[in-house]
């Protein structure tokens, strides 16, 4: 599937990442009907690091793990098969917006995507504010940067 990223949703989003700079952002692109709608999920990074930092190493500054409870909502609300996600989004603060190998594990369950035909979303932010946003696509098994539109 091939998602459209109007102004106002790549706005909601960077809002979004905005609201707290120092943090990954996340969440997701969720398409109801015609509409389509940006639905942030609470970064726990930082609660499973301080339970487990051997098994957890990394901070919310630097990764995101979607609340589970949260994320499941999202999955139940969509139950009734009127809605899919098409694209799952986070931001990076202060290196820029790429598709890391941590990203890449996420997105992928024994090699096969963990949402088929979902796009991923990375937003750089950088002093407080969204620097670049960029649109990655499994393709033959590799996430590849495509443009926005």
């Amino acid at each position: 599937m091939t998602a459209a990223y109007g102004p106002e949703v790549l706005a909601r989003i960077a809002a979004l990442c905005e609201a707290d700079p120092e943090r990954e952002a996340c969440g997701f692109v969720v398409q109801r009907g015609g509409a389509v709608e940006v639905v942030p999920v609470p970064n726990v990074a930082d609660r499973y690091h301080a339970q487990d930092p051997e098994r957890f190493p990394r901070t919310s500054r630097t990764s995101y793990l979607m609340d589970p409870r949260a994320q499941l909502r999202v999955h139940e609300s969509l139950l009734d098969g009127r809605g899919e996600i098409v694209a799952v989004w986070h931001s990076h603060v202060e290196v820029g917006a790429y598709f890391s190998e941590k990203d890449r594990a996420d997105a992928l369950v024994d090699g096969e995507p963990l949402l088929p035909g979902a796009e991923y979303l990375v937003l750089g932010v950088r002093g407080g504010k969204v620097t670049e946003t960029r649109r990655y696509v499994l393709e033959a098994g590799l996430f590849v940067e495509r443009p926005l539109t």
